[in-house]
């Protein structure tokens, strides 16, 4: 047989093989653009223009201008608004502190005093938020309250230049009446930032991170020390196994622990590295951790094994397997941050692992949160988990066909 012979008769081979492999040929060909649109609506969410941060809002000053912002910030289609009762500074710094908004705002006074009446509180684990925050509320601003910066800019020269003549006023009224109708887009010096108290510069993103690196690598390691189950099979082990009387339960539980353990070793070094490196007190926290810790390990062993056992090939596996990672990742803010999502990708969010380990975690570390912070992060990691184990329990006789 000549050497382009071989090489038609092998790639024919491999065509065969895949063609009557309908699962991975599905996986083959279906998941790629799948993928794509998920990644798409992903990153296509973070450019500027999309992005609608949720802003924790107080009106303190109570006036008529204050009010109008207040109410056109809450139908504002810019930005996600929650006005907060009380209507106090402290309750908006709570909220940003405990995640429950990207930024705050502060009606600290009527938009049109001369001093700053607006109050940025900002959370420096999300460091573009502050700015995004700003950016939208100047832009209701400028298309709802166009008159206020007139009138601010009338009131801080009327000192310096002895007062107005009624005229004067009259004029100036009526240019603020006809803003109203043609907006302008000024900043006009309204806005101060505040961070929130003993806030890190950086801390808040490290340990936001290091928890998505380490479900990320828990996952991706479960799911290669998982394909042995296959690899058990197309050995025969697997037929061996089933002929005894315990079967093959105690291999899947002897899998599910190995690879809970290989993800607290794994989730070990990284949050040592992110102490030693940047500071992160893990030590200072390592009895809500450590539970945290080995709820996302058992979750991700669990998740692996289950998908694992429903596949039938090494191909399927590997190529599931591979969409499971790549996809959780980013739904689950792996790969960008959350906040910087649509806010119905925020909310999918919450199906993935990656969202309640890290949510968790940064409760932990970064906002100093108690058992109230966390255990609901706990019960769903270890519920899934468990599941997963079930599953895998459930169909690993399966493996014997």
């Amino acid at each position: 047989m000549q050497p382009f012979d071989k090489i038609a008769a092998m790639t024919r081979v491999m065509a065969l093989n895949l063609w009557r492999d309908r699962g991975a040929l599905l996986m083959t060909f279906l998941l790629p653009p799948l993928v794509f649109l998920i990644f798409s609506s992903v990153f296509a969410g973070t450019t500027g223009d999309d992005i609608k941060p949720k802003l924790a809002v107080a009106d303190i000053a109570r006036t008529r201008d204050s009010g109008r912002l207040a109410a056109a910030l809450a139908v504002s289609r810019e930005v996600r608004v929650e006005i907060v009762a009380p209507a106090t500074a402290d309750e908006v710094r709570r909220r940003v502190k405990a995640g429950q908004a990207d930024a705050g705002l502060v009606i600290r006074a009527d938009p049109a005093s001369a001093d700053k009446p607006f109050l940025i509180v900002a959370d420096p684990a999300r460091a573009v938020a502050a700015p995004l925050a700003q950016a939208r509320v100047q832009q209701v601003l400028a298309d709802a309250l166009p008159d206020v910066t007139l009138r601010r800019t009338v009131a801080q020269l009327e000192p310096a230049l002895g007062g107005f003549t009624d005229e004067q006023i009259e004029n100036a009224d009526s240019a603020a009446a006809l803003m109203r109708q043609t907006p302008t887009h000024d900043d006009g010096g309204f806005f101060e930032r505040e961070a929130i108290v003993n806030a890190k510069t950086g801390g808040g993103v490290i340990a936001y991170y290091a928890g998505a690196v380490m479900i990320l690598f828990a996952l991706f390691s479960a799911m290669q020390g998982a394909l042995g189950l296959m690899d058990e099979q197309s050995t025969g082990v697997a037929d061996r196994l089933l002929a005894g009387t315990a079967g093959m339960g105690p291999v899947v539980s002897g899998k599910f622990l190995f690879l809970a353990g290989q993800g607290l070793v794994q989730a070990l070094l990284i949050f040592a590295t992110a102490q030693v490196v940047y500071g992160v007190p893990v030590v200072q926290h390592l009895a809500l951790w450590l539970p945290t810790t080995l709820a996302a390990s058992a979750c991700a062993a669990g998740v692996a094994l289950g998908l694992v056992s429903l596949c039938r090939t090494r191909e399927q596996a590997q190529m599931l397997s591979t969409f499971v990672i790549l996809v959780l990742a980013a739904i689950g803010g792996s790969m960008v941050p959350r906040f910087l999502m649509p806010a119905w990708l925020q909310a999918a969010g919450w199906l993935t692992p990656h969202a309640w380990t890290i949510e968790a975690y940064q409760a932990i570390l970064w906002r100093d949160a108690g058992l109230g912070g966390v255990y609901k992060a706990w019960c769903v990691l270890t519920v899934v988990g468990l599941f997963g184990l079930v599953v895998a329990h459930t169909l690993a006789r399966r493996l014997r066909r």
